[in-house]
């Protein structure tokens, strides 16, 4: 029998972390077994093994990198903003017409969810979350921090702070566009909330 490759492994990862999404958006998470993402690909549990720790290790891996894999790919398409000018057109493209592909709205549903996890997976998945909101929280900051020093805004502005609101508000936006609670022209909505930032950002005191 041919050695598995690594190729064959990443593969055969991927493809139990795709069953798992499936049953888990399908049952709660006590009630789904590892026999169960296992045999959905044909594999048995001592494979499963091979890639995972245990059921908790599996949702926290599943969620955290689809999560990854959507950021990688909008990175990877259209860049960072360069400027504050540049804010509204970036998070236009991130919000207005969200991806809503089946993968990521399941795990988005499982999300919904979480309080049926184990405290250390919901702990594992909301670190990562962080993390990913920390690292827009430092692009903006950069920003900040750059027109600073070009004097294009307020000497006094604390970039930390408006970096934390910015992210804020955005990320809050993007929950309530998944879920078609804001339906409204989101790019006026974008607009009207930049220009609301950058205004206040360049206002000069009497």
């Amino acid at each position: 029998m041919p050695r598995k490759t690594k190729k064959d492994s990443k593969k055969t990862r991927s493809r139990l972390l795709e069953a798992a999404l499936d049953i888990f958006s399908e049952k709660s998470f006590s009630d789904v077994t590892l026999d169960e993402i296992a045999g959905r690909v044909c594999l048995t549990k001592g494979a499963l093994y091979w890639h995972f720790k245990n059921k908790s290790d599996i949702l926290s891996k599943l969620i955290e990198e689809v999560f990854l894999d959507s950021e990688r790919a909008f990175a990877d398409e259209y860049g960072e903003p360069e400027t504050l000018a540049d804010l509204s057109s970036y998070y236009k493209k991130k919000l207005v017409n969200p991806d809503k592909k089946n993968k990521f709205m399941k795990v988005y549903a499982l999300m919904l969810r979480r309080y049926e996890w184990p405290e250390d997976v919901r702990s594992d998945v909301f670190s990562n979350l962080r993390s990913l909101m920390q690292k827009e929280k430092t692009m903006i900051n950069d920003l900040l921090l750059k027109s600073l020093r070009e004097k294009i805004i307020r000497e006094d502005i604390v970039a930390e702070d408006v970096s934390t609101a910015i992210t804020s508000v955005f990320s809050g936006l993007f929950i309530l566009t998944l879920n078609d609670v804001v339906t409204d022209d989101l790019s006026k909505c974008i607009d009207f909330i930049c220009d609301a930032f950058i205004k206040e950002l360049i206002h000069k005191e009497d």
